[in-house]
């Protein structure tokens, strides 16, 4: 009578650096028998450096590899117990229960077993979630495995190393520095050593020695999620020999699965999807480190796109194979055979290149025409859907099967499958269209979005989107270029659908957008990370135009070079389209529409206060306030978060962040008594505490500091003076579209008499500014629609109107002489204006016209 099992143990594992190696060991128990101790040795290449590497990050690692390749070991029993040491938090332990259940999902239909037996993993109630920084750099590692795949994707990067040319690439010295990585398990791969001299880069070569247990015969044998396995081996080489991506060549066709049993989708490929790829890029980041990136680079494709792609490296036509018999951990009689012609992946293979290749060029790689063989018939109808279900293995899915099928077997038409076959199968262009388009996958790092692609959409065509093209055209000249923008007809965002990619401009919600894309913002700073180039970003709900021409202004002053882009009016990229010197210093104000879907954050992120603002476009505070907090998001301990020490939110950030966290330094505060300082207001004195806190980060002296605060012009539209008329002062504070900012105003100029106020209504609460006004004595208003209606104050003479014209003329007739005429209207300008800047050029223009 069998054994019952009861439960499996992760006992431990051991960590040998110098000899090149770790062991990780295994308990499974029996009632009333003697329990199995299983080990497994993993060996490394070469000896790795491990100073420098945190304290507790390699054992968080080795936790995670000890608890995947134990599934290995589990699923010869399935006992129902597992137990381990490790205080995992709860979103760990769901993490890991959900692997086993999901990645032994084929385990538990071929041994018709119940998935609800699936192990559930314990938690800690005390443990904290926690994750280590490291210094992030170029190097990448991708995942070769000798097929086509692995093949695309390592060349792909290849390209990326060597594009664009001109300084910065995206490393200062050589760019991307790239090494295949492939991990044996008992025994060399002839077929991965060739492919790898081929692409000729580094590699580095690991193996896995399974216990010699596992071949014996147990109560359960099959499939385990190799990729996941796979997954946090990579994890743990990046970190060991300093890399810090780790890509995969896992495509979209493997997020669908072969079947549904007891209620669950059985997905062979489970552990190559992107349900589990985005899972355990989450829990890297939360719980090993943020500075190292697991992706697909593969993942907006289908595999037939993927196969056309491989077209381009004919130079690998000979020595590639997916056959799983190259890959087997039992040995094997050596044949001189790369594909064996019998099993899924060898027939799927043969139907999707058979769409591009010559007749005597697929031959030349197969050795045998598949569309002969009368035994493949069920094979073949399982790939196309005409079958049972789709085979367990690493195919593609019926639609790509069927439109290859159909473009390649017409060179096979006297062939008996193709005969057979070919009348069953009908494509309509739709299917064509859909299986060659590009999916989104947003897990991809900027830097290599373009990979794969042939065509790209500027979603926006402003200044930015202008750069963008140029910056396309010159650094990927094949590519055919579109343009979309609402100026160009209404129905621009249908455009989208006859590209692969899309660079799209801040204004337009991420939420439109339906196919891959990025951004201008990103694609600067994927170039500029790891370059040596410092970037220092500025944001807030108001004052960061004024702080971060403050700090360019300081550092200009002490000598240093800068230059001042971004939100401000100049676009960053257009930076990248010539050679940068490296110690140039980029001060960049960013908005909360940049930050919206920024992958990076700043080395010096500055906010100077937070209020609601953009409510439209964010959805509600809670939306803008998280697209705000990106500029420190991807901060790691080398950066530095300047913060205004007054906003308790900032503060709260301040406590999170892995940067090192400054609040304003009041040294400023010295230069602000008694100088000569055209800016007023106590927010601009807050600006200038900012933008002084990060110039004394620079080391730039109290002396050019002082000076350049004195220099320093206000900027056009905030608190600008337009000039005094029959004693009537005119002040333009057109930025000013938030209640928060106008009240600042108000208080920063104090003699105010008259305020034009409205504009589009975006639901703000005017309660605090209607208090200000009557506060400050406030008399007179011009109200401009839509929001203008909804702001009420007890005795204030108000003039309802469109015109600006109008206004200025109420203002100048009522407005007291010595007192102020104030354009700040606490709400956005589109109602009637195009922007902020030409309502202050049209309140400009009526002024001067009092003359």
């Amino acid at each position: 009578m069998p054994l019952k099992p009861t439960i499996f143990k992760f006992i431990s594992y051991k960590f040998e650096p110098g000899n090149k190696r770790v062991f990780f060991n295994y308990k499974q128990e029996f009632e009333g028998g003697e329990s199995i101790v299983y080990t497994e040795t993993l060996l490394l290449p070469k000896a790795p450096d491990i100073i420098g590497i945190p304290d507790g990050l390699l054992d968080k690692i080795l936790q995670g590899v000890h608890l995947v390749l134990g599934i290995s070991y589990y699923k010869l029993y399935c006992a129902s117990i597992v137990r381990h040491d490790y205080a995992l938090t709860k979103k760990e332990a769901d993490f890991w229960s959900k692997v086993y259940k999901k990645g032994l999902g084929e385990f538990f239909y071929r041994n018709n077993l119940d998935p609800k037996i699936s192990p559930k993993f314990s938690f800690d109630k005390s443990a904290r979630a926690e994750s280590f920084s490291l210094e992030r750099n170029n190097k990448i590692l991708v995942a070769v495995s000798g097929g086509k795949d692995s093949i695309v994707a390592a060349e792909l990067l290849k390209e990326a190393a060597s594009r664009p040319k001109g300084y910065p690439p995206a490393a200062s010295q050589g760019g991307i520095d790239i090494t295949a990585v492939f991990t044996e398990t008992q025994r060399a791969s002839d077929v991965v050593n060739k492919v790898t001299d081929i692409l000729g880069v580094k590699s580095l070569k690991f193996r896995r020695i399974l216990d010699s247990k596992i071949l014996e015969k147990h109560r359960f044998s099959g499939h385990v999620p190799a990729s996941a396995i796979f997954a946090f081996l990579g994890i743990l080489y990046a970190v060991l020999y300093k890399y810090s991506y780790c890509a995969m060549a896992n495509e979209y066709s493997s997020n669908f699965g072969n079947v549904k049993y007891r209620g669950e989708i059985i997905n062979h490929q489970w552990s190559k999807s992107a349900e589990f790829e985005n899972m355990f890029s989450d829990y890297v980041y939360n719980f090993i480190t943020p500075d190292v990136k697991y992706f697909s680079l593969l993942r907006p494709f289908y595999e037939i796109r993927i196969a056309q792609l491989f077209l381009e490296y004919k130079k690998h036509f000979l020595y590639f194979s997916s056959c799983n018999k190259n890959f087997t951990v039992e040995e094997t009689k050596k044949e001189n055979k790369l594909w064996c012609g019998e099993c899924p992946k060898c027939v799927f293979a043969f139907t999707l290149l058979s769409a591009f290749l010559s007749k005597k060029e697929l031959l030349n790689v197969f050795k045998k025409n598949l569309y002969q063989d009368k035994n493949l018939l069920p094979l073949f109808k399982d790939i196309l859907g005409l079958g049972k279900m789709k085979p367990f293995d690493c195919v593609g899915t019926f639609e790509e099967s069927k439109t290859a099928f159909s473009l390649g077997a017409k060179k096979f038409k006297s062939e008996l499958i193709a005969r057979q076959l070919l009348p069953q199968v009908k494509v309509k262009k739709d299917l064509i269209k859909e299986v060659f388009s590009a999916k989104p996958a947003p897990n991809i790092p900027s830097q290599f979005k373009f990979s794969g692609m042939k065509s790209v959409l500027i979603l926006g065509y402003g200044r930015e989107g202008e750069v963008s093209k140029k910056y396309i055209e010159k650094n990927f000249p094949k590519f055919k270029i579109g343009i979309a923008d609402q100026k160009f007809g209404k129905d621009y965002l249908k455009k989208q659908h006859n590209f692969d990619i899309l660079i799209k401009t801040p204004l337009i919600p991420k939420e439109k957008i339906v196919i891959p894309y990025t951004t201008a913002t990103n694609i600067f700073f994927s170039r500029i990370k790891g370059s040596g180039i410092k970037t220092i970003g500025v944001t807030g709900s108001k004052g960061k135009s004024t702080t971060a021409s403050l700090i360019y202004a300081m550092l200009k002053e002490a000598g240093k070079k800068a230059v001042l882009a971004g939100n401000i009016g100049t676009p960053m990229l257009g930076f990248l389209l010539k050679p940068v010197s490296k110690d140039l210093i980029f001060v960049l104000e960013i908005s909360s529409y940049q930050l919206d879907d920024i992958e990076f954050s700043p080395d010096v992120a500055v906010v100077t206060n937070l209020f609601p603002e953009h409510m439209d476009y964010h959805s509600g505070a809670k939306n803008y306030y998280k697209a705000k907090r990106n500029v420190i998001k991807f901060q790691n301990k080398n950066n530095v978060f300047v913060y205004n020490p007054k906003n308790k939110k900032l503060c709260q950030w301040a406590k999170e962040t892995k940067a090192k966290a400054i609040p304003y330094i009041y040294i400023a505060e010295n230069f602000l008594n008694g100088a000569n300082i055209s800016l007023i207001g106590r927010h601009n004195r807050e600006n200038i505490l900012a933008a002084a806190t990060v110039a004394k980060e620079f080391g730039i002296s109290d002396k050019a500091i002082k000076s350049a605060i004195e220099k320093f012009e206000p900027l056009p539209h905030r608190l600008e003076f337009v000039g005094e008329f029959n004693g009537i002062q005119f002040y333009d504070d057109a930025i000013s579209t938030t209640p928060e900012s106008t009240i600042a105003a108000i208080e920063a100029l104090k003699n105010v008499d008259t305020i034009f106020l409205g504009g589009e209504d975006r639901g703000y609460d005017f309660s605090r500014l209607e208090k200000a006004i009557k506060k400050h004595k406030i008399r007179n208003a011009a109200l401009f629609p839509e929001s203008g209606r909804r702001i009420k104050v007890k005795g204030l003479k108000a003039l309802k109107t469109r015109s600006m014209k109008e206004a200025v003329e109420f203002a100048y007739k009522n407005t007291g002489k010595g007192k102020i005429c104030l354009l700040s209207s606490a709400s956005p300008s589109y109602s009637l204006w195009k922007s902020f800047e030409k309502k202050g050029e049209q309140f400009a223009r009526f002024v001067k016209a009092l003359k």
